[in-house]
């Protein structure tokens, strides 16, 4: 028999850091976001479900829920899937936009921060039988579907690319 072959905690620790920033073919979450006029962020053009302020509160929404597990707390999934997309389609302010993406910010900062709390390997009672290697590419992955939505409603919105650049395809 074959032994497994095994790959250096640090390796994964700097992919996970990776895709929860996006990297390659993923857009950042936090690109995807910049600079966004609040006025536009409340927009839902023809074809698409969600605004670009319903998007991100459904990602800080699950995001929170993902660290929450990831720091011992219980935060089991809701019963029905309307409650992962809290508050209005619109902000009411410049603010209100801007506290959701310093919300969507700080929890990537706390993700990051989880990536080295504790071995990757690890389970606990609040992460479902998951890892935390597991649950944190689970949060990638959410990120990065949703990230790559805000992408397309901006290119539609005529918003994309955001100042500094990014991917036009």
């Amino acid at each position: 028999m074959k032994p497994a072959h095994t790959v250096d905690p640090s390796v994964l620790a700097e992919e996970l850091r990776r895709a929860l920033r996006g990297h390659g073919q993923f857009v950042d979450p936090l690109r995807a976001v910049d600079a966004l006029d609040w006025k536009l962020a409340g927009r839902t053009p023809p074809g698409f479900d969600h605004s670009a302020l319903q998007l991100l509160a459904h990602m800080v929404y699950w995001q929170d829920r993902y660290l929450a597990r990831l720091a011992g707390e219980d935060a089991p999934t809701p019963p029905h899937d309307a409650e992962g997309w809290p508050g209005p389609a619109a902000p009411s302010s410049e603010r209100e936009w801007l506290d959701a993406v310093d919300a969507f910010r700080r929890g990537l900062a706390a993700a990051d921060a989880a990536v080295g709390a504790a071995p990757l390997g690890d389970t606990g009672p609040t992460l479902a039988g998951k890892t935390r290697l597991g649950t944190l590419n689970g949060l990638a992955l959410h990120n990065g579907y949703h990230a790559g939505q805000l992408a397309q409603l901006r290119k539609v919105l005529g918003a994309w690319p955001p100042p500094g650049g990014g991917d036009s395809w």
